[in-house]
C-alpha cells in the first residue's frame, strides 16, 4: 500500500468502496483510477463496519444500495452511528430509481447523493471530484487550526513567563526603590553638606511627579492617594522628595488591614487648631498648610514630641537603630524655617501638616 504524506494537499485521498460483486468494484476503480485515489474494497455491509473500527480517514464512500444481510441504508446508519465517521460524505449506487420516497430513506440514513446505473463515468468522476477537494480543504482548515491551537499555548506559555518575570522586576524595584529610600533618609540623617537650593515652585505638579516614582506600591497596597491644587512656594524641590514619600509611606505602612488605604493631600491658608495648640506665632508669620489626610490606624493619642522623636533614630525591642523618617521630616521643614504637627482623629485616621512661611508681600 502506498504510504502518505502528512500534506493535505499532497495527500493520497481514501475512498472506501463497497459492493457485494467484484465487477462492480472493479468498474469504479476503472474510472477513478486516472485521478490517483487510493482504493478500499469491502463486499459486504459488514466487512465495511470491520474496516472502519481502524481505518476512519476517508475522503468519501461509494455503496451500493442492495447487498445481502445488510443493505446500504442499514450500513450508512450503523457508520454514522461512529462519531469519528459522522463526516465521511457517502454517495449510495443503485441500478433502480426508487421513487421519491426511497431516495430520502437514503438521506435520512446519511447518503449524500446517489449515482444510478449503469454509472455514466463522466459523472462519477465529477461528483467524487467535488467532495474530494471538499475533503482537502477541510484537512488543510483543521491542520492550521491545530497549528493556531499550538502557536496559541506557546504564546500563553510566553504570556505567562513574563508576567511571572515582571513581578519579579516589580518586587526587585520595590526592593530597590527602599534600598534607595534608606540611603536618602540618612543622608539627611548625617547633615552632609549638601548645596540646597530655593526656589519658587509648583507644589501639585512637583508631587504627583514625586507619586508616579511611588506607583508601583501604592498599586501593591492597592491605595488611593489624590493630590488637590496645591499653591507655588518657594522650597527646596530636592528635599521635597523624600518629605513627600516619607509621609506617604508613613501612612500606606499604618493603615488598617483589610481597608484600602485613602490618602489626600491639600493646602489650607487658615491655621489648623492643631499648629495653634502646638505653635505659638510671635511674629505674626503667614504661613501656607499642606494637609496629608489617611484612613489609617492613628497614632494613639502620642504627642508631637513622641511622635517626631527627639533625633533621626529609633531603637526598639533591642533591635538596632532604624530611621525615624518622621523625625527627619521635621528637620526638612527647620529648613524651610517651617514646622511639622501631626493630630490622629477620633474615628480613625491622621492628619500631617507640613507648614510653610509665605514671603509678605511688599
Amino acid at each position: 500500500m502506498t504510504s502518505i504524506n502528512n500534506d493535505p494537499l499532497s495527500k493520497q485521498p481514501k475512498i472506501l468502496l463497497v459492493d457485494d460483486r467484484e465487477d462492480n468494484l472493479l468498474s469504479i476503480e476503472a474510472i477513478l483510477a486516472p485521478d490517483n485515489y487510493q482504493f478500499f474494497r469491502a463486499y459486504s455491509g459488514e466487512q465495511a463496519l470491520k474496516i472502519l473500527l481502524n481505518e476512519f480517514d476517508f475522503a468519501m464512500i461509494l455503496m451500493d444500495v442492495k447487498m445481502p444481510i445488510l443493505n446500504g441504508f442499514e450500513t450508512a446508519s450503523l457508520i454514522y452511528e461512529r462519531e469519528k465517521l459522522k463526516n465521511i460524505p457517502i454517495i449510495f449506487i443503485t441500478a433502480n430509481n426508487y421513487g421519491d420516497e426511497n431516495i430520502f430513506k437514503g438521506y435520512k440514513a446519511g447518503g449524500i447523493d446517489y449515482i444510478f446505473k449503469p454509472i455514466n463515468p463522466e459523472v462519477l468522476r465529477a461528483k467524487v471530484s467535488v467532495f474530494i477537494d471538499l475533503y482537502r480543504k477541510n484537512a488543510l482548515l483543521l491542520e492550521q487550526e491545530q497549528k493556531l491551537s499550538v502557536a496559541n499555548k506557546k504564546m500563553e506559555m510566553e504570556i505567562s513567563d513574563l508576567k511571572i518575570l515582571q513581578e519579579k522586576m516589580k518586587h526587585r524595584n520595590i526592593r530597590l526603590q527602599k534600598e534607595i529610600f534608606a540611603l536618602e533618609s540618612l543622608l539627611v540623617l548625617a547633615h552632609l553638606p549638601v548645596n540646597v537650593e530655593f526656589k519658587q515652585t509648583d507644589l501639585t505638579k512637583l508631587f504627583k511627579g514625586f507619586l508616579d516614582e511611588m506607583d508601583d506600591l501604592v498599586k501593591e497596597k492597592m491605595a488611593t492617594v489624590s493630590i488637590d491644587p496645591l499653591p507655588s512656594l518657594r522650597v527646596s524641590p530636592v528635599l521635597m522628595r523624600p518629605l513627600f514619600q516619607y509621609l506617604i509611606r508613613n501612612a500606606l505602612h499604618y493603615s488598617k488591614q483589610d481597608v484600602n488605604p485613602i490618602i489626600n493631600v491639600r493646602s489650607e491658608t487658615e491655621e489648623p487648631s492643631i499648629v495653634k495648640a502646638n505653635f505659638k506665632n510671635n511674629h505674626d508669620q503667614k504661613y501656607c498648610y499642606i494637609i496629608f489626610e489617611d484612613n489609617g490606624d492613628g497614632f494613639d493619642g502620642k504627642n508631637n514630641d513622641e511622635i517626631f522623636g527627639s533625633d533621626g533614630e529609633s531603637e526598639t525591642s533591642g533591635e538596632p537603630k532604624t530611621v525615624n523618617t518622621l523625625a527627619l521630616c521635621r528637620k526638612i521643614m527647620e529648613k524651610h524655617n517651617g514646622f511639622i504637627v501631626a493630630k490622629t482623629e477620633t474615628n480613625g485616621g491622621s492628619a500631617f501638616i507640613v507648614s510653610f512661611p509665605v514671603a509678605k508681600s511688599k
